[in-house]
């Protein structure tokens, strides 16, 4: 079994709090994270360099600004932001009109990892807008359980971003 210790940052939205996590790949190449250790011999070592949440999110947004900034001609990130929002949600509400008509038909369906990625790059809002207009997806508590688990992802990066500043 191999161990390797990795310091990860876990931001809350009351605060930050630090955890180590222990990759752990065992002999039949199955790979676990834990935060008991691996009981190897091998000595652990870090799978990357120790930071906080917010220095990494810093650099993220510094980096992605420059690279966009060109881009939008002067216009404010929040206008690229929310054309990102808009043209997702109208992607994942056709994504969810649809898996909703093949059901119904009995054909082949749209994979939930697929709506939910189209979720969580931005559509959420419309696939929320779906599940209440179509009643689509809506009762299946494990969907609705990550489902939130995006919202609260996007909305926790979206305060973190207007109380720093970052736009």
């Amino acid at each position: 079994m191999i161990c390797r210790l990795a310091p990860v940052s876990l931001l809350f939205a009351l605060g930050s709090a630090q955890a180590e996590v222990y990759r752990c790949i065992q002999a039949d190449g199955v790979v676990r994270y834990t935060d008991q250790g691996c009981g190897s011999l091998e000595a652990s070592r870090p799978l990357a360099s120790p930071g906080s949440a917010e220095q990494l999110l810093q650099a993220a947004t510094n980096g992605f600004g420059q690279w966009v900034q060109p881009l939008l001609g002067g216009a404010a990130p929040w206008k690229l932001l929310l054309a990102v929002y808009l043209f997702m949600s109208l992607v994942c509400f056709v994504a969810y009109w649809r898996d909703k008509r093949f059901a119904v038909a009995g054909a082949q369906r749209t994979p939930e990892a697929r709506l939910h990625l189209y979720e969580l790059l931005g559509g959420w809002p419309g696939g929320l807008l779906a599940q209440q207009l179509i009643r689509h997806k809506n009762r299946k508590v494990a969907y609705q359980v990550k489902f939130w688990l995006i919202v609260a992802a996007h909305l926790g990066l979206l305060g973190y971003w207007l109380v720093h500043g970052l736009g």
